[in-house]
């Protein structure tokens, strides 16, 4: 079974007790998610501008540690106002690549997808280093993602 703790430093940070159990929920609900995570390896920081928060997601292929704050060098950083960090979990995934794109019949997918590109057009939302590791970032989506 996939490993999923959180460092000592991350004890008193609400986001990453709620990205690690998230986690955690979603790989015992979605077993088939598992393979996704066991092929992460890979540093990923989070950063909620609005609530003045950073963890960092450590990936060691089955085995994530959450930490607080910025911790080494990211090969992501995804940064933005905590709504929109929040959203990216709820991201619909509807082909077999995990890709995030909405199913046209669910109104409440596409409105999250249409404020998270209003996020990024805007500049209020952002994914550093993203086009640099695009298959990391669909296993991630894939993994982070409530749905699918």
């Amino acid at each position: 079974m996939p490993e999923v703790v959180l460092a000592p430093s991350a004890g008193d940070n609400g986001l990453a007790i709620m990205l690690a159990d998230l986690l955690r929920q979603n790989l015992e609900a979605k077993p088939h998610k598992i393979a996704d995570f066991a092929a992460l390896d890979a540093r990923v920081s989070i950063v909620a501008d609005d609530a003045d928060v950073a963890l960092t997601l450590v990936f060691d292929r089955g085995r994530l540690t959450v930490h607080d704050g910025i911790v080494g060098i990211p090969d992501v950083t995804i940064r933005g106002p905590s709504d929109g960090i929040i959203a990216l979990s709820n991201v619909p995934l509807m082909t077999r690549l995990g890709l995030p794109i909405p199913d046209p019949r669910d109104q409440a997918a596409v409105r999250t997808m249409g404020d998270l590109l209003s996020m990024m057009r805007s500049g209020r939302l952002h994914a550093y280093g993203a086009l640099l590791h695009v298959p990391m970032m669909i296993r991630l989506t894939r993994v982070m993602s409530v749905n699918g």
